[in-house]
């Protein structure tokens, strides 16, 4: 009894970090995913700063920065929100401008916050007096922000108050009006309709890679009252590429800079270890891994795999290595399925002595 009391607050202490390293990686997903949709969608529609960094005249437009940045910080989180806005602002500007303008940096920060303030939650929006908070949350938002740029933009030169106020906090409210005001909380409707209305569980083989008696090797993502179950490993592998592209597309676009392929070429031997080895060691059943470890393992393959673009100039020495790592990999199947197999087999075996010994027995 002593052992099952000792061993509870253990089996806590563990679930509780597990949740822990969930909540850290999942926020810091959610905020490079901002961060990454904010530079983006800059770079192909202009910034939230744009119209006011490169004219002094009055300009309307519809913002669709704007829009996707707001709807995003509505579902993530105020936290979320400021530092995704300060970070993709930044970012873009360093890429796009002349110059760093801080202010708009702030600017932007402070909208993510004000708009994840009132953040969504399931079935909020079953309630009309949700959707009109929501709807007035973000005008007190776009309103207040309106104020802080008509007061960051006065400087020296221009410091006609009348100018100020309607070329740029007048048109920032009007942008945010057309924009953002009905369009978000109709779009958080269709979300909360779609993906709330009922809790369901997403588990398919085609996105886990494994069945159901396997689900420890699979993490789950949740939209409104909807859980995607994703392969750990897979998941890793993706989220892996896709940051590695962002940060050498930014790395690109600021530094004009690429990676040599001379780093290359050593990144993309040694990044596949670590997950060859956390597969290969589970497969061969001397370990069981986690879904912690796959996520790590997978991200820093995903990225190999990226950085395996830059490598062209040695193609057939990649070739080599490649085909290495697949035949490590086979092997390591091969030998984990044998493994599997034999210990089914005791299993069975023991089972079944398990069975005739009672006739076993009887006989004696």
């Amino acid at each position: 009894m002593e052992n099952e009391y000792e061993a509870q607050p253990e089996e806590d202490s563990r679930k509780s970090e597990k949740n822990l390293l969930r909540l850290i990686f999942l926020n810091l997903f959610i905020i490079a995913f901002i961060t990454i949709c904010y530079y983006y969608t800059s770079e192909l529609f202009g910034s939230i700063s744009t119209i006011y960094v490169q004219q002094d005249s009055f300009n309307l437009q519809f913002g669709i920065t704007l829009l996707i940045f707001t709807l995003l910080c509505k579902l993530a989180g105020y936290v979320h929100g400021f530092v995704a806005g300060f970070l993709g602002e930044c970012l873009f500007q360093l890429a796009f401008y002349d110059q760093l303008i801080v202010s708009w940096c702030l600017i932007v920060a402070i909208y993510g916050f004000l708009c994840g303030l009132y953040k969504y939650q399931p079935l909020k929006y079953k309630d009309g007096m949700k959707v009109y908070y929501t709807f007035m949350s973000l005008l007190i938002g776009i309103l207040f922000t309106a104020i802080i740029v008509t007061i960051i933009s006065n400087n020296p030169i221009n410091n006609d108050w009348e100018t100020l106020i309607i070329n740029y906090g007048f048109s920032f409210f009007l942008q945010g009006l057309i924009s953002v005001i009905f369009l978000v909380p109709l779009l958080l409707f269709l979300y909360d309709y779609i993906l709330a209305r009922k809790q369901r569980h997403i588990y398919h083989l085609l996105l886990t890679h494994h069945p159901v008696d396997q689900a420890d090797h699979t993490f789950y993502l949740k939209f409104g009252r909807t859980y995607f179950y994703l392969c750990s490993r897979c998941s890793g592998v993706m989220i892996g590429g896709m940051i590695s592209y962002f940060v050498t597309d930014v790395a690109l676009d600021i530094f004009d800079t690429q990676l040599s392929p001379e780093l290359a070429v050593l990144l993309c031997i040694l990044l596949p270890i670590p997950g060859l080895l956390d597969w290969g060691t589970q497969r061969l059943q001397l370990r069981t891994s986690t879904t912690e470890t796959r996520l790590m393992t997978g991200f820093v393959l995903g990225s190999a795999l990226h950085f395996l673009s830059y490598t062209r100039k040695y193609y057939f020495f990649m070739l080599f290595i490649l085909i290495l790592y697949f035949t490590i990999f086979g092997l390591m199947m091969y030998f984990g399925n044998k493994r599997a197999l034999k210990k089914w087999e005791e299993e069975y075996e023991s089972r079944r002595n398990a069975q005739n010994q009672p006739e076993r027995d009887q006989l004696q």
